[in-house]
């Protein structure tokens, strides 16, 4: 903060006061600099470099392959999207994933409806993290594409699926839902910071014979 010099005569009063707030709005605007936006030669913010660098270098397949699986593994919350009549649902479920299998408790609505009519469906998981952070390189998602069915208490693979909630199997006796099952066809990683390393900030996985 600039100090301020000693006051002038009473007749140069009003101008001094004027000067002083003009060099606290200066020295303001400097603190804010060092603090926000980087600056260019015109007093404009700087684009940062990770919108502008180009990348397009593939990650490796085992790698891409590690990172999507370690990204599911450490998140429980997803939107699931079905569709029927044209008529879209997105859906926030808890999921739980193996492999490139995601399962998720699903209570009796529409979204079961819409299963049942088009198989075909849409889960987007994020990092909860990027929302409020300021830094880009923090933007981490997936958005996958791939085929749903649903599991019958009664079904194969309806117990496997439901232990992996980590609630007591006697639960599943007085539950009226039906586990939904989503095997992933293709899926994009979408992680900025990967521009980091070098690599492009979106991949793509497919399912081997898809």
């Amino acid at each position: 903060m600039f100090k301020h010099p000693m006051p002038p005569c009473s007749e140069h009063a009003e101008e001094w006061k004027i000067l002083m707030i003009f060099r606290e709005m200066a020295a303001g605007n400097e603190n804010q600099k060092g603090r926000g936006d980087i600056m260019n030669e015109q007093g404009k913010p700087e684009v940062p470099e990770i919108f502008t660098r180009r990348v397009v270098r593939p990650l490796p397949p085992e790698e891409l392959e590690a990172r999507i699986l370690a990204f599911l593994a450490s998140r429980r919350l997803c939107v699931l999207s079905t569709c029927r009549s044209r008529i879209p649902r997105a859906t926030p479920i808890l999921f739980r994933s193996k492999g490139f299998t995601l399962f998720m408790a699903g209570e009796p609505g529409q979204k079961l409806g819409n299963i049942k009519q088009n198989p075909n469906v849409s889960v987007g998981v994020f990092d909860p993290k990027s929302e409020f952070s300021d830094d880009i390189h923090d933007i981490t998602g997936l958005q996958i594409r791939g085929h749903a069915r649903l599991l019958r208490r009664e079904d194969p693979g309806f117990m496997e699926a439901f232990r992996l909630f980590g609630r007591p199997e006697s639960w599943a006796e007085h539950w009226f839902g039906m586990m939904i099952e989503v095997e992933a066809e293709r899926i994009e990683l979408l992680a900025m910071g990967l521009k980091l390393e070098g690599y492009a900030a979106r991949q793509i996985w497919t399912r081997h014979g898809l």
